[in-house]
Formats: C-alpha cells, sequence, structure tokens
C-alpha cells in the first residue's frame, strides 16, 4: 500500500508545506547520478530538477555556493518550507486527530467519561510544554534528512505514541525503587499492577537487583535482601554460603530463578507479580503542532573541531501537548472495596511522582543531551469515587 503522501496531489511548479515538499522529493525528484545532486552548474539544472524555484538562487546569500547547492534540498527545506526555522499545523487538523485517538480537550468531557467507568477508575490529564527539542526517529525509509521526528501516518502529525509514554514512565517508575528502598515491595506490586507484566517480568527484576555499576560484593548484598524481605523466599545458611562463592552475575541470576521456581511450584495460583497480565494504565497519544530542524556537529578529540553536521527534525522547545491516561481496575472487581481503594490510591501516588521524574528525565531520543525535558502546567485526576487526591494535582473541569 502506497504511503497517504503518494496519493495527494501535488502541483510540480508550486508547493507550499512539508508535506507537498517532501513527497515531491520521494516521488519526482529522481536524480540520475550523485554528481547531479552534489552540484548544479547552471540554473537550468535546478529549474529542472525543481520547477517551484522561481529565482537564481545561486545569487541569493542563502544559496550562494556550489557547496552549499551539494545540499540544496536540505537548505530548501529549512529556508523555505520551515518558516523562521518553524513549520505549525493547523489547530483544527490537530483537533480533529486527538478526537480520533480518544484524547480529549475539554476536561468536562473526560470528567463525564470517567464516571461510565467501573468504580475507582480515574484519569490523569496535563497540559506540558517542552523545556527542550523532542526528537524519536521516525521508521520512515525514505526522507529529505536521515533523522526524521515520528509522525502520524497520515497526516504527518509529529506526535509520542501511548507506547512510548508507557516505556518513559515505566523507566521514570523504576528509578523510584532507589529513594525508598525499604518500600520497595510495595512499589514492585504497584508497578506491575500499572504497567503490567509478561515474560520479560523477571528481566525487569533483574534490573532492579543487579543494576549496570555495581560491585559483584554488593550485588550479593542487595540480591539476598530482596529474595528474604520482598519477595518473601526461603533462604538457608548454605544457601548464603553458596552465593557467597558464586563471582558471576550470570550465577547470581539462575539462583534467584531456582529459588523463584521452588516457591511457585507449591502455589497452586500464582501471585499477582508472577502472572502474565495486562496493566491497569492505558496510555493514549500526544500530538504536537510544530517542526523545527536541529543541528549537532560532531567533534574531532583531536582537532577540537566540527566534523560534519547531523540533521534532526524535531519538536521545538516550547510546544505545548496533552498527556492523558486513564487507569481501570479492571482485574479487582470482586475483591474488598477497601482493598481496591488502598492499591488504586497507591497507584495514583506513584504515577504523580512518575510523572514528575520523567519531566526532569526526558521523553523520547537524545535524552543524554537534554531532549524531551518539559514542564506540566495544568495537572488533573478526574475520578469517579472517593479517592485521595495527590497534593498539587486539581479534580476540576476548568481549564
Amino acid at each position: 500500500m502506497r504511503s497517504y503522501e503518494a496519493l495527494i496531489n501535488i502541483n510540480q511548479r508550486k508547493v507550499k508545506n512539508l508535506v507537498d515538499y517532501i513527497a515531491y522529493c520521494k516521488y519526482y525528484f529522481k536524480p540520475k547520478s550523485k554528481e547531479k545532486v552534489k552540484f548544479y552548474n547552471d540554473l537550468t539544472e535546478i529549474k529542472h530538477d525543481f520547477p517551484f524555484i522561481n529565482r537564481d538562487v545561486r545569487n541569493d546569500s542563502k544559496y550562494k555556493s556550489n557547496n552549499t547547492l551539494k545540499d540544496f534540498p536540505l537548505n530548501w527545506l529549512k529556508n523555505e518550507i520551515l518558516d523562521e526555522g518553524i513549520l505549525t499545523f493547523e489547530d483544527e487538523s490537530i483537533a480533529k486527530i486527538r478526537q480520533t485517538s480518544g484524547v480529549y480537550e475539554n476536561p468536562v468531557d473526560l470528567q463525564n467519561y470517567i464516571k461510565k467507568l467501573p468504580k475507582y477508575s480515574f484519569a490523569i490529564w496535563l497540559e506540558f510544554k517542552l523545556d527542550a527539542p523532542y526528537f524519536s526517529k521516525d521508521d520512515d525509509e525514505f526522507y529529505i534528512i536521515q533523522n526524521p521526528v515520528l509522525k502520524e501516518t497520515n497526516f504527518k502529525v509529529p506526535m509520542i505514541r501511548g507506547s512510548g509514554w508507557k516505556g518513559a514512565l515505566a523507566h521514570a517508575f523504576r528509578k523510584l525503587f532507589n529513594e525508598n528502598p525499604s518500600n520497595n515491595r510495595k512499589k514492585i506490586e504497584s508497578f506491575l499492577r500499572i504497567f503490567g507484566a509478561g515474560s520479560e517480568n523477571i528481566k525487569e527484576i533483574e534490573n532492579y537487583v543487579f543494576g549496570k555499576n555495581q560491585s559483584i560484593k554488593d550485588v550479593k548484598k542487595k540480591l539476598l535482601s530482596f529474595m528474604l524481605f520482598e519477595l518473601g523466599l526461603e533462604i538457608s545458611k548454605a544457601d548464603i554460603e553458596y552465593i557467597e562463592n558464586i563471582q558471576t552475575r550470570r550465577g547470581l541470576i539462575d539462583i534467584l530463578k531456582q529459588k523463584l521456581s521452588k516457591k511457585l511450584e507449591r502455589l497452586t495460583i500464582l501471585p499477582i507479580e508472577f502472572q502474565t497480565h495486562k496493566g491497569r494504565a492505558v496510555f493514549y497519544p500526544t500530538y504536537f503542532d510544530s517542526l523545527s530542524l536541529e543541528a549537532i556537529n560532531p567533534h574531532d578529540r583531536k582537532k577540537r573541531a566540527g566534523t560534519q553536521p547531523i540533521y534532526y527534525e524535531v519538536v521545538p522547545k516550547g510546544t505545548k501537548g496533552i498527556f492523558q491516561l486513564i487507569y481501570l481496575p479492571f482485574d479487582a472487581v470482586l475483591r474488598k472495596d477497601d482493598e481496591i481503594k488502598n492499591e488504586v490510591e497507591e497507584d495514583l501516588k506513584n504515577l504523580a511522582k512518575a510523572i514528575e521524574k520523567l519531566s526532569h528525565l526526558g521523553i523520547g531520543a537524545k535524552t543524554k543531551l537534554g531532549w524531551g525535558t518539559f514542564e506540566v502546567e495544568n495537572k488533573k485526576v478526574f475520578i469517579n469515587s472517593d479517592l485521595k487526591i495527590p497534593e498539587g494535582w486539581r479534580n476540576d473541569t476548568t481549564k
């Protein structure tokens, strides 16, 4: 199936926007040789390949040399299509895409929807503003630059997928394990209720226990504490001596798996921590209304000079978006009311902390450069029962 931009009607002599330009370069601009892309000897050749040019670009300060003209498609995108470095999408288009995806722009509508869900369901809804560019690479193999930002498939609006929010928030949630280790069993249970558990569940435990930069001695201490106090496993003196003699992380992982297997053999029903189950949280996509370009220029360590700029298509700093999450305790409908309420309040509190943590860690790629960080401007929780709202969050339908 051909992609959406290949099906639109493009006037080859009049290109106005990003979708037109990218579609033109993909499906109309067919250079016969690499040399033709690198250098244009006269204006005739440039106008033949790009018929929408209506001036002599060689005399333009933006395209004044052959060295510049070899990157002509990228420079035209940057200087002519991205007005003042930023392309903006129509508010009406963004609103329609949000509506199609189930993202509520009006908090009143979201509150009304939550009232129809099972008791103790809630929604987290917030507006945020990017403190730095956001980038997550798209899977588009044919694009004007090598690093396009992730976009909605049909209308090419930049976005964060719901799965992207889920993965980033799960990463931020795991950071909470280090804040108060004595309460980690509750946090692990909350994590698994919110995000679910699959075949990779044991790997999540491995990542928490074994970390990245711990010595083998520290890992052994943390493993024994985790097995005894957080998983409730039986550890004998012989087990402790055996663990002390293990010198590799692989061996420590194996002993953890063996002990878990023995515990589970004695149970008729697996505890929720080790069941494969869906999480209670549903994550929705975020759509942005702006695009821009950023360049990273790697430096030679010896010469301490830039080598060649790498261009990234990004959502620029200052762009606003909406984050939405809906939590449904679908797996607890037959449990006692107080029990469910305590679990849901714990999960809501932890989600609020994880979102705050994520705003500083950043979402998307290049977070080590500070990209993807954001400022939360409007934090709301919508509930359909008596739940304790985290401090700093509001339960009203005003924007």
